[in-house]
Parts: structure tokens; sequence; C-alpha cells
């Protein structure tokens, strides 16, 4: 079964990457992610007091989720931190897989 669902994601990962949110019940913040922008501002300590109430209010409203921005997606995603792990740990895989010339299982 993890087989297959390394091929769902490699098929995925280099022409949709947002549609693997679907696929591991996560959700894409879009308009309230927008309104987040860029994750490095909180990295870095130089979120404005618009992008601190916009995280506060994507908190607020997921509460029982885990919240991280998804580079590859360019998108601030919530879900529960298993399916999140999963699905970064799904790309690693397909990518070392590409990486030590094995089958991806494409």
């Amino acid at each position: 079964m993890e087989e297959n669902n390394t091929a769902m994601m490699g098929q995925e990962l280099f022409e949709h990457p947002k549609k693997q949110h679907k696929t591991y019940g996560l959700t894409a913040l879009d308009e309230l992610g927008q309104r987040i922008g860029d994750p490095e501002a909180f990295a870095e300590e130089r979120a404005d007091a618009d992008q601190v109430a916009a995280m506060e209010e994507a908190l607020e409203a997921y509460p029982d989720s885990a919240l991280t921005f998804d580079e590859d997606a360019d998108a601030w995603i919530v879900g529960a931190e298993e399916d999140i792990e999963r699905m970064f740990a799904d790309r690693e895989a397909f990518l070392e897989a590409l990486l030590n010339d094995e089958d991806p299982g494409i």
C-alpha cells in the first residue's frame, strides 16, 4: 500500500503539488494564507500586525490542526500533523529514489 502512495506522490509531485493536499487530507489557506504572507517574516520576527492577525485568525479557525507553509505549493496549509509529516516524507522518499537512480514507482 505504501508503494502505491509513493507512485501517486511521484506523479503529482512535479505536476501539481497542490493536489497533494486533498490526497493527504490537508487544507490550503488560500485568501487567509495570502494575508499571512511570507513565512520568513515570522522566522525572522519581522511580520507586520496584519500578518500576525491573519496567523492568529488561522490558528483560531483550525485549533486542532497544525499550520505550516508548503514551499512546493507556495501555500499555507493546515491539517493533522501526522498527515503533513507524511506528505513531506513521501515527497522526500520520491526525490531520494530519483537521486539514487531507483524507480520511484511512477
